[in-house]
């Protein structure tokens, strides 16, 4: 999630275990300990292409790397900042912010491997966005309060209005999964998978994606706190396997290691971008939600097996894309 709101749950965190006196200093470290996990995209190289996406929401980011996280951002705080408190003290605030991180992240979409290194598999609950000014609004008020009057109390408020915010959005979830479920009998289809993202900003307008037999659907949901909810019928597209998409490019070839790897950081939900040939994109994300305009992608070169893919940035989002968004976030999905 985005480090502001990662570093106040890390603050609002710490602070609720903190004491009246201790309420400014535990917030601080909470709060660098919150935001510390994401320093994991630095991990970057020029030659390799791919290796950001490989390693962003990784080994810092799961439960097992937490203590030895904590330590080192604890031994940098007490050698900058607090050298006369308790480095124990210390450690357990910022230890406390670091365990937030891996939590949130998994509540998103983009996959987190909060498990590792028991397992490789990215962790991604589906239930908030990536960005959500609700979810952040909630916990800065608290903390703005909780750090003017040193209450823990109200920061023990925010914390607690933050998760029944996460549970609204786990509920939200299941509601469209359920809608879902009956569209796509309705339709003759057997869910064979089923990927259901909130969109940015918010928990009642969601990108649902679907597969059945060698296709993807795509829909647009509405799902209002009050109200009937409503669908908008996306996309379609062809399944690809990323073992078998361009033949022409070798099992043991660095292009074919590159689409594997893809595909993982992608769930699996790959196909070919309708407008740029040789572009496998990932259909998680879209630049509406009922689209296949995919916000990434990797562009293959068949005749150069022994060379990294390009990744391709391909948010091109205008006035348009920003108006549409706000009707079909108002509930007006008939344009």
């Amino acid at each position: 999630m985005d480090p502001v709101s990662q570093g106040l749950l890390g603050t609002s965190l710490s602070g609720a275990f903190a004491q009246k006196k201790e309420i400014r200093f535990a917030s601080f470290c909470g709060f660098i300990g919150g935001i510390a996990p994401d320093i994991d995209i630095l991990i970057r190289s020029d030659s390799n292409p791919l290796l950001f996406i490989e390693y962003h929401r990784h080994f810092t980011h799961s439960l097992a790397f937490v203590p030895f996280g904590g330590l080192i951002v604890s031994f940098f705080l007490y050698l900058i900042f607090f050298r006369k408190k308790k480095f124990k003290t210390i450690f357990f605030f910022t230890t406390l912010g670091f365990l937030s991180h891996g939590f949130l992240d998994s509540c998103t979409s983009y996959g987190t491997s909060l498990f590792w290194p028991f397992s490789e598999t990215r962790i991604s609950w589906n239930i908030i966005s990536i960005i959500d000014p609700i979810y952040t609004f909630i916990l800065l008020f608290f903390f703005i309060l909780s750090f003017l009057l040193k209450s823990s109390h109200l920061i023990k408020l925010g914390l607690c209005l933050s998760f029944l915010y996460l549970g609204f959005g786990l509920n939200k979830h299941i509601q469209v999964e359920k809608l879902i479920s009956k569209i796509a009998e309705a339709r003759g289809h057997k869910i064979e998978r089923l990927l259901l993202n909130p969109t940015i900003g918010n928990v009642i307008l969601w990108r649902s994606v679907y597969q059945f037999n060698k296709d993807y659907y795509v829909d647009a949901v509405y799902m209002p706190l009050f109200g009937k909810p409503k669908v908008k019928k996306g996309t379609k597209v062809k399944v690809i396997n990323k073992e078998t998409v361009f033949p022409e490019i070798l099992n043991d070839s660095l292009q074919r290691n590159d689409i594997r790897k893809f595909s993982f950081f992608s769930q699996d939900f790959i196909y070919l971008h309708p407008d740029f040939k040789y572009l496998i994109a990932d259909l998680r994300y879209g630049t509406l939600p009922h689209d296949d305009k995919s916000l990434w992608g990797i562009k293959i070169n068949p005749a150069e097996n022994d060379k990294h893919v390009t990744f391709r940035n391909l948010r091109n989002f205008n006035n348009n894309h920003y108006q549409r968004f706000w009707e079909m976030l108002k509930g007006n999905l008939t344009k």
